[in-house]
């Protein structure tokens, strides 16, 4: 932790009054961290990702608090990698995809759609590519934290939708 307050500084030409500053703590408390005497608090992490602009030090900060387990998105935006996490998120996401789920008919045809009735159509689709997106990554992170194949899970799938008759 450390470093990353020193390199933030020297990134964004700052002293360490005004980095305390963003922090909420004293200039000696950033002298202390920067020298390795003291650790960085949740608090001044909280305010780091709250009060500072700079990509780096927000990818930094939330590594640090995750233990290592965030990613970095082509947005600058971190998201937490870890696979509790995904549950959370692919939770959430299919509440959302329900929900605009039932405010749409898809026992119309498609020529027979109204303006409105499209554009829901195109919510509930994106709400849909969100939740396979989350979903996705979960069975990639699965896979990698328990050392699980692809094929193995491709095998048992094959098996099972061909006893269905799906396949």
């Amino acid at each position: 932790m450390s470093t990353i307050i020193a390199k933030y500084r020297q990134r964004n030409n700052l002293t360490q009054q005004q980095v305390a500053n963003q922090l909420h703590v004293d200039k000696s408390y950033i002298s202390r961290v920067e020298s390795g005497q003291k650790p960085m608090t949740q608090t001044m992490c909280s305010a780091a990702l709250s009060n500072a602009s700079d990509a780096n030090l927000l990818n930094d900060v939330a590594y640090e608090m995750t233990g290592g387990h965030t990613l970095p998105t082509p947005s600058d935006r971190v998201y937490d990698g870890h696979r509790m996490s995904y549950v959370f998120r692919i939770q959430k996401e299919i509440e959302e995809f329900m929900e605009v789920l039932h405010r749409n008919r898809l026992d119309k045809q498609p020529e027979h759609l109204t303006q409105d009735e499209k554009e829901g159509l195109h919510h509930m689709i994106s709400e849909l590519q969100d939740v396979l997106f989350e979903g996705t990554g979960f069975v990639n992170r699965l896979m990698q934290d328990y050392q699980i194949k692809p094929q193995q899970l491709n095998q048992n799938r094959d098996a099972k939708l061909r006893m269905e008759r799906r396949i």
